[in-house]
């Protein structure tokens, strides 16, 4: 009986150990699906996962992007601003950051611009946050630990199709995953497995059907809750919030009237409700002016064309919505 405890008790501590290096080897080497270049590096932050590199730069030859020193594509800001500056914090993934254009042909910067053709006497702002790959829930630690501490006076949440995209929300919210990476790579396999077996079984072929499993899973679920937290938060700090929807461009698309494939998606986003989040849709903007999807885009993304309007079309319901940015 004596051996037995003894055997028992060593395979136990065998396994500890053996647990604990491999604890040690994730918290090392793992990454969760992380962004990796030049450009990125891996967050301390687990919800982040990863983000840009504070000073780094890519030279692309037609332009180079160039971060700075807090980890965005922008150039130096301080945290206080100048009673007479309105700040806008400008939240996003890869259409807000813009890799393919220089800084100025960005969203944030061309809404900028216009921003100040309309208010000469006034001084714009807009923080270009977006980060490559990030989805709804990142963005929303986003803004809690970056966006929020340049004191904005609005806030604009650059929302595309596939922000509902996953992982972060694999994991409940209790000790062991937030203390163990390795329950968390069990955790990931697990449901990514099964992620995978479900669009299948689904018989996922187009990007349609890929765009449609987003909103008709709890994929929607978690990345709305995440749209109304941001909304919850900049309300408790007096600021306003714009959910600026990027009109899909994806290979399906062929035009932005009868024939666009992803209406339902935006009559989703359109119904959202909360008090102190303004939902602008240009989508709506370019079905009325009748634009042919083929003169907007650049590699499926809005080009300087389509984000030129899309600004017009920002500035002109900021001001239906009362928002007073040229005070």
């Amino acid at each position: 009986m004596k051996n037995l405890c003894k055997l028992i008790f060593a395979n136990l501590l065998v396994l500890f150990v053996f647990l604990l290096l491999f604890e040690m080897s994730l918290r090392l080497f793992w990454n969760m699906s992380a962004k990796k270049g030049e450009l990125y590096q891996k967050s301390k932050n687990r919800i982040l996962r990863y983000e840009l590199k504070p000073n780094a730069k890519l030279d692309l030859k037609s332009h180079v992007i160039a971060i700075n020193s807090d980890g965005f594509r922008d150039k130096e800001y301080p945290l206080e601003k100048d009673k007479d500056i309105y700040r806008i914090v400008f939240i996003g993934d890869s259409a807000t950051f813009a890799k393919g254009f220089k800084s100025e042909d960005s969203q944030p910067k061309l809404l900028e611009a216009k921003l100040s053709e309309a208010c000469p006497g006034k001084k714009f702002e807009v923080l270009n946050m977006g980060v490559e790959g990030y989805n709804s829930i990142q963005e929303l630690e986003m803004l809690k630990t970056k966006g929020l501490k340049y004191n904005p006076d609005l806030v604009i949440i650059h929302y595309c199709f596939n922000d509902p995209d996953y992982p972060e929300y694999y994991f409940e919210k209790n000790f062991i995953n937030r203390h163990s990476v390795l329950a968390k790579y069990i955790l990931y396999k697990i449901r990514k497995y099964q992620v995978k077996q479900e669009r299948k079984n689904r018989g996922i072929d187009t990007e349609i059907d890929a765009m449609s499993y987003f909103y008709t899973t709890d994929c929607w679920d978690h990345a709305k809750a995440a749209l109304l937290d941001m909304a919850d938060l900049t309300k408790t700090r007096g600021i306003k919030m714009i959910l600026l929807i990027v009109p899909e461009m994806s290979g399906e698309v062929k035009n932005f009237r009868e024939g666009y494939p992803y209406w339902s998606i935006n009559e989703m986003l359109e119904n959202i409700k909360h008090e102190n989040m303004v939902i602008i849709d240009p989508i709506r903007e370019f079905s009325r002016l009748n634009l042919e999807k083929d003169d907007l885009t650049t590699w499926y993304y809005p080009n300087v064309k389509a984000k030129t309007i899309i600004a017009d079309y920002t500035l002109e319901k900021l001001k239906q919505s009362n928002i007073k940015f040229c005070d």
